[in-house]
């Protein structure tokens, strides 16, 4: 019975549980978000084994890294993400080696966007992860990263409260050359309709030139000249551009 109660769920007011969530904070809010990334490498342990179920095994702190300065980092990146925590998920169960406590394994859920503002009930993708914790030379370090059950959320329209004017929304129809054919944006029910293929669905809009697709990790994105004039659809999946899809026709 003792071993069961250690191991269970620490409360969220304890030392521990606010000392990992910091870790948190300083990985992702300032290594991933800000792109200070010595600040969260510090954190992690040389043997880092990171295990993400769509971009692979990255293998040390190093490769990691590297991975970070050359992607999501780059100078001048412009498909630069931002990670949020939901934080009522948040969880720690500590780790004892005959009754010292040795790590701590700490899962949550969040999600991604390209808008530094988003909010989770306007988000349309979340994952989980699982950040093992070990005590090295009396500091804690990373050890070990799963991140999985990369997802759409389903957005309850109800639930989307930006309003774009018909004027605007005018300006974004008309016809766009995808990578596979034409695609038609239009406006029915106060927002935008993408009919693309067989496909058609009507958009949440998050901004007023970014809409969301309600059952995928997509957002699509309208941009201007410098006349004023829209000339493109940037689409982007999880946050990265998949495609910049030109306007051929109002």
């Amino acid at each position: 019975m003792a071993s069961g109660i250690a191991s269970a769920q620490i409360d969220k007011k304890s030392e521990l549980f606010n000392t990992l969530k910091a870790k948190d904070s300083i990985l992702f809010k300032i290594g991933f978000n800000k792109c200070e990334v010595e600040k969260s490498a510090a954190l992690m342990s040389n043997d880092l084994e990171f295990y993400h179920d769509k971009g692979g095994i990255t293998n040390s702190k190093e490769e990691f890294v590297k991975t970070m300065r050359n992607g999501i980092c780059r100078e001048n990146n412009p498909e630069k993400i931002y990670r949020f925590l939901v934080e009522e998920s948040l969880e720690v169960f500590p780790m004892y080696n005959n009754g010292k406590l040795y790590g701590a394994l700490q899962n949550g859920k969040h999600f991604f966007s390209p808008d530094k503002n988003m909010t989770y009930d306007k988000t349309n993708n979340y994952a989980l992860f699982s950040h093992l914790w070990i005590i090295e030379n009396d500091k804690w370090k990373l050890k070990r990263v799963i991140s999985y059950n990369h997802v759409a959320k389903e957005i309850n329209n109800d639930t989307v409260k930006y309003s774009v004017s018909e004027d605007i929304l005018e300006t974004y129809s008309g016809k766009y050359m995808t990578k596979t054919g034409k695609a038609t944006i239009s406006v029915k029910n106060n927002t935008l309709q993408l009919h693309a293929g067989e496909m058609v669905v009507l958009l949440n809009p998050i901004s007023e030139n970014i809409f969301a697709h309600p059952k995928a990790p997509l957002t699509f994105e309208f941009a201007k000249n410098i006349k004023g004039e829209i000339i493109k659809m940037v689409v982007r999946e999880n946050g990265n551009i998949a495609e910049e899809v030109k306007k051929i026709k109002h």
